[in-house]
């Protein structure tokens, strides 16, 4: 693994840890963390990233539907 795709590595795994925390009812700025995502996803090269980054994304769109995320 190159040092940009380690960066990634620790981004995507603090993007996890975040998610499994937030809820709508922090009322934190959804917004931050989906533009997180798709800045990590346009640098992102490495497929196991790309699968990780779209798990995380689909856990913010429950959180701003108003679903908790799901338990993993």
């Amino acid at each position: 693994m190159n040092p940009t795709d380690q960066i990634i590595e620790g981004d995507i795994a603090h993007l996890e840890q975040v998610v499994r925390m937030l809820s709508v009812a922090y009322r934190v700025d959804i917004g931050y963390w989906e533009r997180r995502v798709d800045a990590l996803k346009s640098q992102a090269t490495v497929p196991a990233h790309r699968e990780r980054l779209e798990h995380v994304a689909i856990e913010i769109s429950r959180i701003r539907g108003g679903m908790p995320p799901e338990a993993r």
